[in-house]
C-alpha cells in the first residue's frame, strides 16, 4: 500500500543545453519521440557530475558550446514517482508494469509503460497522477564495491548514478535558472 502525504520536496536539478548568446530559454522540453521518459523537461538531480558529462559528449564533442543552469524544484510528493529512494513508488510501478505486460503479452518498454499510465489517467482520474518521474540511469557508472564485513559475500556498490526528473508538460511552473561554473 502507498501511504501518500501532501509535503513539499524539494529537488536541486541541473539542466544542459545548448549555449548560443545570453539568453536561453531553458528548461526545454523534449522532443516527443523516443524518450526513456516520455517528452517532457530532463534534469539531472543532486549534483551537476552527469550534467557536465552530458554537456561535453551531447555538444562540446560535436564543436557546440553549452551551459548548465541549477534549479530548485519543488514538488508534492503525491505528484513525484521516485524510482531512485521510494520503495513503495518502486513496488506500485512493479505492479503498473506486470499488469501492463500480462495486457499486451509480452515486455514492454519504460516509456510505453509511462504513456499507457498516463493515458488512464485522462480517463480515469488519480490512476496515475504523477506530474513528475524520478528515475536512475545506469548507463554509466563509475561505482566501487564495498564488502559489509571482513568475511562477506554481500557488498554495496558507491559511487555517482546518473538521476534523471521528467518533468511532465504543463506540471510546473519554472524560475529563472541560474547558469552553473561548470569548466
Amino acid at each position: 500500500m502507498h501511504y501518500s502525504f501532501s509535503m513539499p520536496i524539494a529537488i536541486t536539478s541541473f539542466h544542459t543545453c545548448r549555449k548560443n548568446g545570453t539568453d536561453y530559454l531553458v528548461p526545454f522540453l523534449s522532443k516527443p519521440n523516443n524518450q526513456w521518459l516520455t517528452q517532457g523537461f530532463y534534469f539531472w538531480t543532486d549534483s551537476d557530475y552527469f550534467a557536465k558529462k552530458w554537456g561535453k559528449t551531447h555538444y562540446k564533442n560535436k564543436g557546440e558550446n553549452y551551459c548548465i543552469m541549477r534549479f530548485g524544484l519543488t514538488f508534492e510528493k503525491e505528484y513525484l514517482l521516485d524510482l531512485v529512494g521510494n520503495v513503495d513508488d518502486k513496488i506500485e510501478f512493479k505492479i503498473f508494469y506486470t499488469q501492463i505486460c500480462k495486457k499486451k503479452s509480452g515486455k514492454v518498454n519504460l516509456g510505453d509503460v509511462i504513456t499507457y499510465m498516463r493515458d488512464i489517467e485522462s480517463r480515469i482520474l488519480g490512476a496515475f497522477s504523477y506530474k513528475v518521474i524520478k528515475l536512475e540511469d545506469k548507463r554509466e557508472l563509475d561505482l566501487i564495491s564495498i564488502p559489509f564485513t571482513q568475511n562477506s559475500k554481500e557488498s554495496i556498490d558507491i559511487g555517482p548514478t546518473g538521476q534523471q526528473l521528467c518533468v511532465f508538460e504543463n506540471c510546473y511552473n519554472f524560475d529563472k535558472g541560474k547558469e552553473v561554473d561548470y569548466e
